[in-house]
């Protein structure tokens, strides 16, 4: 006969991996395949298949509906989940709720034998079934079960015999409407004990007829007698059938009176009946068995226990094995009532206790790595985001408690502005799941503070119900990491780019060399032309240098050695460019080359400018050879001049010298005519001659400081400028302009001032003097103000009259030698000039601001020479 196989699967490409499994699994089968939940709902009333196959995750619905869905329709069939990995907590849920096993698309050659283990695991239910139908249906007595509210699931035929109904009348009816109604509220209390696990509960009621009235057994008492019998053995049958281990001990010693096979099974012993418990199982009287036994028979007391763990020595070695056991142990009476025995019951749970330590196991290893996961994690309900679990991380970096973040949901923890586009977003999730496995969002922390999070979620189910597993990992610091490598990777592109350098890799395998956007710069090429061959390589090289680079090229793969180049390419256009280039190899860790990378250096420019500037060497050297022999002829002629200048300067020295003894002469011949002299006409000439004589002597005196200040190095000193200032107007009183002239001086010596003091005075004897001939006539309001101030750095001086004053037309020609203003004071045109030049020789500058009839300010800043 053949298996009738249910396949719930949308992908065409799966479903073929599973018939195909099914196909070398030698399985004799039928199989229906269907994708939506209409269409399952109908295979499984109209096909009843023996076993369903269903995906996790189908478009239309979920493979946990289609598991619930068949709870309700044919619960006694095998149901495998075929996926890919959905993680180990929902394997276990699921196996919890009652799925029959799992496998995933990865391993479906473990699928047939899967299969094959499920049916016979299903078919040996229904033959226990079955035979337990078979003994409700032939006994006299009606037997039925019942599901949590209490309505008929199965009932013996001998319902209708006792009560009026066939049993298909009963099922899905509550029993409670059949009972007498006075003892309705005793049933109730009998009921509630059995469901809370009292054990024995045995009570007396009566039942209603269909026909109204309170049913009584008709069998009449011969009919009883001859049915003892019968009944005796079907009730041995059952005992020794019974999917469950079950015995009778008697007497105080606990001897065996009968065992089932299942009990023989369990203990590993045969031939037992009429043997002590302390005979065959000699290993349970240190376990306290015997002292429960014991209490049982002496008191009637029964004595129940789930999951109770007792020790076997199945091979007599003295190895105990670790067994779990649910039992019942009731005391057996007579027909007089008297204990004469222990009735016991039960059932091996080793395989699921151990299997729920491993899970409870894993829950808690995984409950860990929940808990104190470095990363942020959390659950949500599918449908609503609310948060069911959050981890310790999560509360840490988001700044809410545990209580706070089971009081929302994942919305809040987006800035405002993103909420709406994530219920969105969740909407386009509930047609396409696969969407929301990854992604970056923004998350906003309780302080307020935003953050980029990248999010991973799974589904999951979570104390029975759909939920989602998310880890939030904040990448803060890697997105300044990539926006900082982004920057990097911009700026080494403009770097290849301003040194016209790129580089490129070849991989051996493929033959294609990858090229950085400058190399295809470089190239003429456009950066998307990025993937290049040798060959095209190979064509850019220009004619004249092809034998010299596959020359080199030729012995570095020989030898495996790095090389260099030197050459000449043609670009497409006809653009011939220098291009130095290094390559090296790379090898795989065995010493096997398998590419080459390197850099192409653009040195067009360098090399047209190296030839440009040998050109130029060239011209420099005949133009070096040509100022060299310039050089000799103006050192000659410097020499010349030098000595022409020495001669010059003793000359003028000498000349200045000799003129101004006879002129001083000459003033002294004048003063003795003045004093003998009385007439008019000889004392205004001899005046007109003093003038004269005055004016060449202060020309002489000029020409002297002018030599000296050529000649004479600097001797820098500290000047006291207060005094210093003074003593010059003090030995200019003497002059006849002076007469009637205010002299105000206030210099103002923050930090000592150095200069060479000769020079300094010159400026000052210069400036006041001048100050002094070209003033008004007028006596009354002259003046003649040295204002100043020293510091560290600089000497500012200022030299204020309100003499006849200079027009602007003249403010630049006043420092050239030999100038003078027509109509004006008899002057020699050299003074200005002197003082300009020694100015300059003391670093310093000097400004004029004049007005013609108000008056002139000379400012001269000097440069504190102070060692």
């Amino acid at each position: 006969m053949k298996t009738k196989i249910l396949i719930v699967e949308h992908d065409p490409t799966d479903i073929g991996l599973i018939q195909h499994a099914l196909k070398i699994g030698n399985l004799n089968y039928i199989a229906e395949i269907v994708q939506t939940e209409k269409d399952y709902k109908k295979k499984l009333r109209n096909f009843k298949p023996d076993i369903i196959l269903s995906n996790y995750t189908l478009p239309s619905f979920e493979g946990t509906i289609a598991f619930e869905l068949k709870e309700k329709l044919l619960p006694r069939t095998p149901f495998i989940f075929i996926s890919e990995s959905i993680g180990e907590e929902n394997e276990v849920a699921l196996i919890k709720n009652g799925a029959t096993d799992f496998v995933l698309k990865e391993r479906l050659e473990t699928l047939a034998d899967k299969i094959n283990r499920a049916l016979k695991e299903a078919a040996q239910t229904k033959k226990e079934l079955i035979d337990v139908k078979k003994v409700m249906d032939y006994s006299l007595d009606v037997i039925c079960t019942g599901d949590q509210q209490g309505n008929f699931v199965h009932i013996s035929t001998s319902s209708e015999s006792l009560w009026g109904y066939k049993p298909e009348e009963l099922i899905g009816k509550n029993y409670i409407d059949l009972v007498f109604q006075a003892d309705a509220e005793n049933t109730k209390n009998s009921d509630s004990d059995v469901k809370i696990g009292v054990p024995g509960t045995m009570f007396e009621n009566r039942y209603i007829h269909k026909n109204g009235s309170i049913a009584k057994d008709p069998t009449k008492k011969i009919k009883l007698e001859k049915a003892f019998g019968v009944e005796k053995q079907r009730f041995q049958d059952l005992f020794l059938q019974a999917p469950s281990c079950m015995g009778i001990l008697k007497g105080p010693n606990h001897v065996y009176e009968l065992t089932n096979e299942h009990y023989l099974h369990l203990i590993g012993k045969k031939n037992i009946i009429g043997k002590t418990v302390k005979e065959v199982l000699p290993e349970l009287e240190a376990q306290g068995i015997f002292e429960f036994l014991d209490t049982v028979f002496q008191t009637g007391e029964t004595f129940s226990a789930d999951e109770m763990l007792v020790k076997f020595d199945f091979h007599g070695n003295g190895k105990l094995v670790d067994t779990y056991l649910n039992f019942i142990c009731q005391a057996h009476r007579d027909i007089n009532g008297t204990i004469d025995g222990i009735f016991f019951f039960a059932n091996d749970v080793t395989e699921q206790v151990l299997s729920r330590k491993k899970i409870e196991e894993s829950e808690k290893r995984h409950r860990s790595l929940f808990e104190n996961n470095p990363v942020p994690m959390w659950i949500t309900d599918l449908k609503t985001f609310k948060f069911l679990d959050v981890n310790k991380m999560a509360i840490l970096q988001y700044g809410y408690s545990r209580e706070e973040f089971l009081s929302m949901t994942a919305i809040d923890i987006r800035p405002e502005e993103e909420q709406e586009s994530f219920r969105q977003y969740n909407k386009s999730f509930e047609y396409d799941p696969t969407n929301f496995n990854k992604g970056i969002w923004n998350h906003q922390k309780k302080d307020g503070t935003i953050f980029p999070a990248e999010i991973n979620a799974h589904e999951i189910i979570y104390e029975g119900g759909p939920a989602r597993f998310i880890l939030s990992n904040d990448i803060t610091e890697r997105k300044k990491a990539e926006e900082s490598l982004l920057q990097s990777e911009s700026r080494l592109k403009d770097a290849q780019a301003i040194a016209r350098l790129g580089g490129w890799e070849l991989n051996f395998e493929t033959g294609i060399a990858l090229w950085s956007d400058e190399t295809c710069r470089i190239y003429g090429l456009s950066p998307k032309d990025n993937k290049q061959s040798y060959s095209n390589w190979i064509s850019f090289i220009h004619p004249d240098d092809m034998d010299n680079v596959m020359t080199i090229v030729n012995e570095s793969q020989r030898t495996l050695s790095n090389s260099v180049l030197n050459n000449r390419i043609i670009l497409k256009d006809g653009t011939i460019k220098h291009i130095d280039s290094e390559c090296r190899f790379e090898f795989d860790q065995n010493g096997k080359p398998i590419g080459l990378f390197g850099i192409a250096h653009d040195v067009t420019e360098i090399k047209l400018a190296k030839l440009q500037l040998e050109q130029q060497n060239k011209e420099l050297a005949f133009q070096n050879e040509e100022k060299e022999n310039r050089t000799i002829e103006l050192s000659i002629t410097n020499k010349e001049l030098i000595k022409t200048n020495t001669e010059l300067d003793r000359f003028v020295y000498s000349i200045s010298h000799d003129l101004r003894s006879p002129l001083t002469s000459i003033l002294g011949l004048i003063s003795f005519i003045e004093e003998e002299s009385k007439e008019t006409d000889t004392l205004e000439h001899v005046k007109m001659i003093r003038n004269s004589i005055n004016r060449l002597d202060e020309f002489i005196k000029n020409i002297l400081s002018y030599s000296r200040n050529k000649r004479t190095g600097l001797e820098v000193e500290k000047i006291p400028l207060q005094k210093t200032a003074a003593d010059i107007v003090d030995s200019l009183h003497s002059m006849k302009e002076a007469k009637g002239i205010v002299f105000e001086i206030d210099i103002k010596e923050q930090q000592s001032f150095y200069t060479d003091r000769l020079r300094f005075n010159t400026i000052l004897e210069n400036l006041i003097s001048n100050a002094i001939k070209y003033h008004k006539k007028e006596e009354s309001g002259r003046y003649v103000k040295i204002i100043g101030q020293s510091d560290h750095k600089k000497l500012q001086l200022s030299i204020t009259d309100n003499g006849i004053g200079i027009a602007p037309t003249y403010h630049t020609k006043i420092f050239d030698m030999f100038f003078r203003l027509s109509g004006k004071k008899d002057g020699s045109g050299i003074g200005l000039y002197i003082v300009k030049d020694t100015v300059g020789i003391l670093q310093g500058t000097i400004q004029i601001h004049s007005k013609e009839g108000v008056g002139t300010v000379f400012i001269v800043t000097l440069k504190n020479l102070k060692p």
